[in-house]
Order: C-alpha cells, then sequence, then structure tokens
C-alpha cells in the first residue's frame, strides 16, 4: 500500500478536538501538533494561533487540532505536503528530508528572548530564505524558535567542553546533535515523546533543551545539574505551515486575514509562549534545587571555536541554493538586536 493512503487512512479514523466554537466554517484545517497539550507553546501559541484564526475569518476558517499525530513529527513536512493533515507545524532540523536553511536561527549565542529570534526569523526567511524555494511544497504563513537551550545532565556539572566528553547525551535536531559529536559526546536522536523515558531509565546522561521543557516533562529529580547558557548553545525552529491545495481553497480576503495574525505577528506571539514556558522553567528548576552553573566566557568561547567550521559548512551549503549565508546571519543577529532593544523600553 502507497506510504501516503496508509497514513491518510489513520489520520482520517483518529478523533479531532478544537478550541473553536464556529460550527458552520467554509473550511477546516486539520491541524498536526505534537507534545503536551499543557506546554507553554502549544496552549498559549499554537492553539491561540487557530482561535485567531477563526476570530480574524469571522468563523469561515477553523483550525482543528488533532487529537493524535498521524506520524511521527520527522515526517510531518511531507504529511502537510501530501495533505494527510491540512495544516500543522514542523521542524526542518529533524525533517527525514535535508533541509538547509533554517540553522541561520539554530546557532548559539543567539539571544535570550524567543519572542525576539522569533520575529527575526521570519523577516530574515522572508528576505534571504523563502526566495531559496526550500519549503515550497507547503505555504509557510509564519514561524517560532524556541527558547534559549541549555545544558541539563545526571553525571556531573558542566562547566568547559571536557566535560561533556563521553556524555550520552539526547539532541532535538541537526544543528546541536552536530555540535554535540564534536565536542566528544554522544548524539542520540530521540523522539520527543520517549524523552521522559529514556532520562528516568538512566538511557541517557543528558539533554539539550530550554528550561521549559525540563518543566514540562517534571525532569530535573532526573537531571540534577544545569549550565544555564546566555544566549543559549543552540535554537531550534518551527515553521507553522498550511498544504498548498488547502491554501487555494481560502479565499484571498480569508488569506489575508490569517496572514494578519500569522507573519510576524504570530511570530511573536508563538515566541511570547516559549518565553512565558522558560520563565516558568526556570522556577521550577531553582525550586528543585538543581545545580545551576553559569557558562563562563573561557567556557563559551570554546563552543564558539566548536562552531567555526559548521558554520562555514553551512555558509558553502547555503551558496549552493543561491543564499547569501554570511549576509543572511549578520542580518539576523541585527535584527534580534534591534528587537531585543524595542522590547526593552
Amino acid at each position: 500500500m502507497n506510504k501516503t493512503v496508509a497514513l491518510l487512512g489513520l489520520f482520517l479514523s483518529l478523533p479531532m478536538f478544537t478550541f473553536a466554537s464556529g460550527a458552520d466554517a467554509d473550511t477546516v484545517l486539520r491541524f498536526g501538533w505534537y507534545g503536551s497539550a499543557e506546554a507553554d507553546f502549544n496552549r498559549n501559541g499554537t492553539f491561540e494561533w487557530g482561535r485567531q484564526v477563526e476570530e480574524v475569518t469571522e468563523g469561515r476558517v477553523r483550525v482543528e487540532f488533532l487529537a493524535s499525530p498521524p506520524g511521527s513529527p520527522t515526517v510531518f513536512y511531507d504529511l502537510i505536503r501530501d495533505r494527510v493533515m491540512d495544516a500543522g507545524y514542523y521542524s526542518p532540523g529533524i525533517q527525514q528530508r535535508p533541509f538547509v536553511l533554517h540553522r541561520v536561527a539554530e546557532l548559539p549565542f543567539l539571544g535570550d528572548s524567543a519572542e525576539a529570534n522569533s520575529a527575526a526569523y521570519w523577516r530574515i526567511y522572508q528576505e534571504y530564505l523563502a526566495p531559496a524555494g526550500e519549503n515550497d511544497d507547503v505555504v509557510v504563513v509564519t514561524v517560532s524558535t524556541h527558547g534559549p537551550g541549555m545544558i541539563h545532565n545526571s553525571v556531573r556539572p558542566i562547566t568547559r567542553a571536557a566535560d561533556l566528553e563521553g556524555l550520552k547525551m539526547r539532541v532535538p535536531g541537526d544543528t546541536i546533535g552536530q555540535l554535540a559529536t564534536s565536542l566528544g559526546a554522544v548524539a542520540m536522536s530521540v523522539p520527543f515523546t520517549e524523552v521522559s523515558q529514556v532520562i528516568s531509565n538512566h538511557v541517557v546522561d543528558g539533554i539539550f533543551v530550554p528550561y521549559n521543557a525540563v518543566r514540562d516533562m517534571s525532569l530535573a529529580r532526573y537531571l540534577p545539574y544545569t549550565t544555564d547558557v546566555p544566549g543559549g548553545i543552540y535554537n531550534f525552529v518551527f515553521h507553522f505551515a498550511i498544504n498548498r491545495d488547502a491554501w487555494n481553497e481560502i479565499s484571498a480576503e480569508d488569506q489575508a486575514a490569517i496572514m494578519g495574525v500569522s507573519g510576524e505577528a504570530g511570530a511573536r506571539m508563538i515566541g511570547h509562549s516559549w518565553d512565558i514556558g522558560d520563565a516558568a522553567g526556570r522556577e521550577y528548576v531553582a525550586a528543585e534545587g538543581v545545580q545551576v552553573t553559569q557558562m563562563s566566557p573561557e567556557f563559551r568561547a570554546e563552543i564558539e571555536a566548536a562552531f567555526v567550521p559548521m558554520e562555514t559548512e553551512w555558509f558553502d551549503r547555503a551558496a549552493a541554493l543561491g543564499v547569501d549565508g554570511r549576509a543572511a546571519l549578520a542580518a539576523y543577529r541585527e535584527e534580534v538586536a534591534r528587537l531585543n532593544e524595542e522590547m526593552a523600553h
């Protein structure tokens, strides 16, 4: 049986739930997501975006959230492209097909605010990345990055690069996975839904995640050591996308209305949801007595040095797609700094 057809059959059998009130929508977008419904990213970000879509289209478009994902998050792009689901978010860094350009927003030390990083990424995506056509099989309506990634582990305080050597670390994507390997850690790609299990059973020694994830999965009891990394040791990108045929079935008026709550506005709102979660995560880690070590300037310099060849490789891969990676990264950093300055006033 064709894989897409098989997945479609599974999808149609899944129960749905919606946070919208309209009963007679012209278009229903079946939206794939994953993780906890209580996680701030979903509760205050994803689901809120769906509510806003119905509101601004006066109920003509309704977002219906799948009760269960119709496949692994590693194929969400394909599931949206093939209309196994009408819409959803996907992370370019974990897709089975290779993506390149998203890495501009996943490098280390880019910023402490997911809201600023997300809005900056949308601006850079529009100007530098979208024209390359890497995501053209779907309609990307907004984007997000999560908050700055930290180092959490069960073995020892991580105060220098050498402390990571030999540790089995769960990595959430290709960017941090490549870094972890270069530092001598054992990079383990574990599905998000299995993270609690592998940590509680000591299959892995630690994880790279923002503070919110430690709280969402109640992991502090298993991870007594955290290295706090100003700006993050990495970041992680999400694209919110709609199947092209589904998008074309929506009127031009409603498309414009949807983009009014998507684009940069959506990036800010969804990014802010990550910031809310990270603030709560920091409080949780402190309350649970986790030993938090601040990354030193010397440790930061080690990470920056380790990323130099990775950055150079990314520049070359971006150039092969017709994108000036150096210009895109410089522009991204400038936008993040500008947005943080604006948000501080």
